[in-house]
């Protein structure tokens, strides 16, 4: 070999003969040397420091004594000596010694050894060593062991050291890979600069703070953070942040927030519901007159439309009400596609407003499914608006298509959207309680509540993407055992006899329009616009009514429950002709007091046919 290449290799030869270890770090704190011995003392290879960051490779050294010595060495350029345990768990009983000497172009030349290879150290550093090393086991063990999620962090957000706990708050299982990454990069970027402001103000003040972290693909994990400065003003600061992630209370918190808003709204819903379903009931009955009696085809077509947008306005009315008020669960024959029709009337604007296109095919055919309408509505609007936020998420138009079909016994409910789908990581978790994609626009809730209110009904639901794009929620619900008859399609028939009815309702309009619908069935028609009133035609000599429809709230001063109370108090039996109707919510007293009187109710507005049904059947008892 020639001898100059001998020459070049001989400093290396030279180096790996040592008995202590050498290490080099450059200006910009690049680990550029790690000898043979450096290797064999510290139990870290060269693979592993050469061309590192000299922190992020020993992310403990920051803001310990070892930085202290480091930049003292390189203000001054006198040598220092500092002492650490080992950096591997293997050799952690070791105690090692570094010398710090400044070298050419400001690099520092690092030399290690085991200190108990030095035979001049005094007698009594080794039993102060062993007691620092046991003091720092301990700690190190209480670190680990602290049930909630531990950091510690440099001023600039630098993570030093975590716990297990600390891992998997920021979705990692080894917490060795999070030494020398910096926390902001699990904050939200509108929060970084908040952060940032916390740690900084840590360092002369312990603080706390409500912190969001952010996890891959899920919605921010909300944190109440403790960060206090472990190194006290004297040195570079060493933050310990303890972490108590509050994502559920906070979740819960703004479930209940929502829902004493809907119980506001519920409460306002309620109030003008006699508001606007009054004049509905008057338009709906005075229109479907008119069209009964229209002399032209345009006449007809008119009041036709007018009768059909009053109708639908008080089903949106309806279904405000069922949405707004708590009641216990009920099991009933439910009808798929009036489900269905009332979750795209309520949700209409939305959808037209996010360019969605709604298509409801479902045949009449379909059998009545077994379940709480309001609950089977609530599942089918969640699922309605959760395709319409997938589609607007896109900017461009798409389509809902909601469809039923029956299998054995049960109906399959399908509702598609063309949204992009959902990523197939997250899929099964769907269904979870508190997960949600949607940041704090979302509570995780609407798909969980949802499971639980189909499974309660005897059913099941599925989800899984469709190929090309979009989504398919499937739920499946048991069939009503008992067929009900179809209901008439269309038009009315007159009633099979002639009735004397009275009315009774304080609203002037609506007591016209029931007046016209029961004489346009063909009966004779008397009314009353209050409890007083009533009472005088009453007690007529010649007053003989086969069906009086009184209205649940009369006046201020008395109610249709009075009336229905003073009837049966007189003991003739008239109280069994007695029909009420509504326009208002109705309270759990008002359903017990209807409950006790076993008496039918009309909901404001309803049409002819509704009205004839109920009267034929009251004189028929």
């Amino acid at each position: 070999m020639p001898l100059s290449e001998t020459r070049r290799m001989e400093p290396r030869t030279v180096i790996d003969s040592l008995d202590v270890g050498v290490a080099a770090i450059a200006p910009d704190w690049t680990i550029v040397e790690w000898s043979a011995p450096a290797t064999r003392i510290t139990g870290l290879r060269a693979d592993q420091v050469l061309g590192r960051n000299f922190w992020t490779a020993f992310p403990g050294a920051r803001g310990s004594n070892v930085e202290r010595t480091l930049h003292e060495v390189l203000l001054d350029g006198e040598p220092r000596t500092y002492l650490t345990p080992a950096p591997v768990p293997e050799l952690a009983s070791r105690v090692l010694e570094t010398r710090v000497t400044r070298g050419p172009r400001n690099h520092l030349v690092l030399l290690l050894r085991h200190l108990r290879d030095e035979p001049s150290v005094d007698s009594r550093t080794g039993p102060l060593l062993a007691a620092t090393e046991v003091e720092r086991r301990l700690y190190a063990q209480l670190f680990s062991a602290v049930p909630i999620p531990a950091l510690i962090v440099t001023a600039d957000a630098q993570i030093l050291e975590a716990n297990p706990a600390g891992g998997e708050l920021l979705g990692v299982a080894d917490t060795r890979a999070l030494r020398g990454r910096s926390l902001a990069d699990w904050a939200p970027q509108t929060q970084r600069t908040a952060l940032a402001g916390v740690l900084r103000d840590a360092v002369t003040k312990a603080q706390r703070a409500r912190l969001a972290i952010e996890v891959g693909g899920e919605s921010p994990r909300e944190v109440d953070a403790v960060i206090e400065n472990l190194e006290g003003r004297d040195g570079p600061a060493k933050l310990l942040l303890l972490a108590v992630n509050v994502s559920r209370e906070v979740l819960l918190q703004r479930k209940l927030l929502q829902s004493d808003r809907l119980s506001q709204l519920g409460a306002l819903v309620s109030g003008v519901a006699h508001e606007l379903n009054n004049p509905l009931a008057a338009i709906a009955a005075f229109a479907e007159v008119l069209k009964v009696d229209a002399a032209t085809a345009d006449q007809r077509e008119s009041a036709d439309v007018i009768h059909l947008e009053a109708m639908r306005a008080g089903r949106v009315v309806q279904t405000l009400l069922d949405f707004a008020r708590q009641r216990p669960r009920v099991r009933q024959p439910v009808d798929l596609k009036d489900v269905a029709d009332r979750v795209i009337a309520l949700h209409k604007s939305a959808l037209r407003k996010a360019r969605v296109q709604a298509v409801v095919v479902i045949d009449d055919s379909t059998p009545a499914v077994i379940g709480d309408p309001q609950e089977l509505q609530q599942v089918l609007l969640n699922a309605v608006v959760n395709a319409e936020q997938a589609i607007a998420a896109q900017g461009r138009p798409g389509k809902v298509f909601i469809t039923a079909r029956r299998m054995e016994d049960h109906v399959v409910l399908l509702v598609e959207d063309t949204g992009p789908g959902i990523p197939p990581e997250i899929l099964d978790r769907v269904f979870e309680p508190f997960f949600t994609t949607k940041g704090d626009a979302g509570t995780g809730l609407g798909l969980a509540i949802s499971y639980g209110l189909v499974k309660a009904s005897g059913g099941r639901m599925y989800i899984h993407n469709l190929e090309g794009g979009g989504v398919r929620l499937g739920i499946e619900l048991p069939i009503d055992p008992a067929q009900a008859a179809p209901a008439t399609a269309g038009g009315f028939k007159r009633a099979e006899r002639p009735l004397s009815v009275l009315v009774v309702d304080d609203e002037e309009s609506v007591r016209r329009g029931l007046i016209r619908m029961a004489e346009r069935l063909g009966h004779r028609v008397a009314s009353a616009p209050s409890f007083a009133e009533a009472i005088l035609q009453l007690k007529a000599a010649d007053a003989r009514f086969d069906a009086l429809l009184l209205d649940v709230h009369l006046d201020e001063a008395n109610t249709g429950f009075d009336l229905f109370d003073t009837l049966r108090e007189e003991g003739r039996g008239r109280e069994r002709h007695v029909i009420f109707t509504t326009g208002d919510s109705m309270s759990t007293k008002t359903r017990d007091l209807l409950q006790q009187a076993e008496r039918p109710l009309l909901k404001k507005p309803f049409n002819l046919e509704e009205l004839r049904e109920v009267l034929d059947r009251v004189a028929g008892e």
